[in-house]
């Protein structure tokens, strides 16, 4: 089977490993890069943090917790 290339795919994984390279491959090192550029960028953000604790639905907490109420 042909193998398919994405030109914007292969791209962002250039990127993507360049940037790691820089950072010696340090995952908190890259998110507290990313949280910079966004804090700079003008861009409207969304935040989900504790959306999932805000659900009173007792199967979703359930299925979320593993407790069952």
């Amino acid at each position: 089977m042909p193998q398919w290339h994405d030109p914007v795919v292969e791209e962002v994984r250039r990127v993507r490993e360049q940037q790691a390279a820089e950072l010696d491959y340090d995952l908190t090192a890259l998110f507290e890069r990313a949280r910079r550029r966004q804090k700079r960028s003008k861009r409207k953000t969304v935040s989900f943090a504790g959306a999932a604790s805000s659900n009173k639905c007792p199967e979703c907490q359930a299925a979320l917790t593993g407790v069952v109420a």
